[in-house]
């Protein structure tokens, strides 16, 4: 006979693995799904093209929209801006990549002053976004 130690089996810890498992998928799906993101927060009509390049990645988005209001990263700004923040990007990184989003039916003359304002600052990569026919 064995007296008041009935505490034998009984599991005192936390077995932590199962958590860490879960945490580290739903890491992954998160990671997985936020490449998914839009980044541009300004919606433009592209124009159609037949043939379409991969754009540079990873690269900073401009957009350029219908009434000429510019946006970097989803964030407002206008040509000295543009040309202020991609000088302190070319600082950064001299090899850095912009990807430039106009609406369709833009004046070519705005389109130009956009790029006038990228290249002004130093930046050598400049891809113009296109939809594929």
């Amino acid at each position: 006979m064995q007296g008041g130690n009935d505490d034998e089996g009984l599991v005192t810890g936390i077995n932590v693995t199962p958590l860490v498992d879960i945490t580290l998928v739903l890491l992954i799906i998160f990671m997985v799904t936020a490449t998914f993101v839009s980044e541009q927060g300004l919606q433009v009509s592209l124009p159609k093209v037949a043939t379409q390049e991969n754009a540079p990645t990873p690269a900073i988005t401009v957009a350029l929209g219908a009434h000429g209001e510019l946006k970097i990263m989803k964030k407002d700004t206008d040509l000295a801006g543009l040309r202020k923040q991609m000088a302190i990007e070319v600082a950064a990184n001299p090899a850095v990549k912009v990807l430039l989003k106009a609406q369709k039916d833009l004046p070519y003359e705005k389109v130009a002053e956009a790029l006038d304002a990228i290249k002004a600052a130093g930046v050598q990569k400049v891809a113009l976004a296109m939809d594929r026919k």
